[in-house]
């Protein structure tokens, strides 16, 4: 059993930080796991036998880094939650390697599978903690029974990405407010009907 701040810990976290590093000089797809290893002062068997692949150092280095992947704040309303969330989300993208990450992901092709492998396994984990604003919205009365979480997360955050990447303009706290209420609004008025 691994001692807490022991050798096993040390190793996990020189290997983050170089991932980390790696990631924010040359991009996801120039990556190479024996640079890592370099960089991080292991071997890089150690690297596969751990994480496996690049995509799983990656994805865990993406969610031991991107907020740990705890719940957001409970500010007692749907409203404060969802600013909370948006500004959370605001915050990430303004990391230079998660940045870079967004930018190269691109359309999904058979030549990035790998790079959306990591995303999904972040994306997944990041929209099950996420979506409990939505259930304690539910529990409050502020929604609807049968409001679905990850809907809604996606109705907030791909807004967010076109506004940021596609059209270059600031996720300014005006902006991450009008998407507040507009998804706020919209959710209220209840689930649309699955497609």
């Amino acid at each position: 059993m691994a001692r807490p701040g022991g050798r096993t810990a040390r190793v996990r976290e020189a290997v983050i930080d170089a991932t980390i590093a790696e990631l924010s000089e040359v991009g996801y797809a120039a990556l190479r796991v024996d640079a890592v290893a370099a960089r991080a002062g292991v071997n890089k068997t150690t690297i596969y036998r751990r994480w496996g692949t690049k995509v799983g150092l990656v994805s865990m280095a993406l969610i031991e880094r991107r907020g740990r992947l705890v719940p957001p704040a409970d500010t007692g309303t749907l409203r404060g939650d969802l600013i909370g969330l948006l500004k959370e989300i605001r915050l990430g993208l303004k990391v230079p390697w998660v940045a870079a990450l967004q930018r190269e992901a691109g359309p999904r092709t058979a030549a990035n599978a790998d790079l959306y492998e990591l995303l999904d396994r972040f994306w997944s984990a990041r929209f099950k903690v996420s979506g409990v604003i939505f259930e304690r919205a539910v529990e409050r009365g502020e929604l609807p029974a049968g409001t679905d979480p990850g809907f809604l997360l996606e109705m907030i955050s791909g807004p967010l990405y076109f506004h940021w990447l596609m059209l270059g303009r600031p996720l300014d706290d005006d902006f991450l407010e009008r998407m507040a209420d507009f998804t706020l609004h919209g959710a209220q008025a209840g689930p649309p009907a699955a497609g």
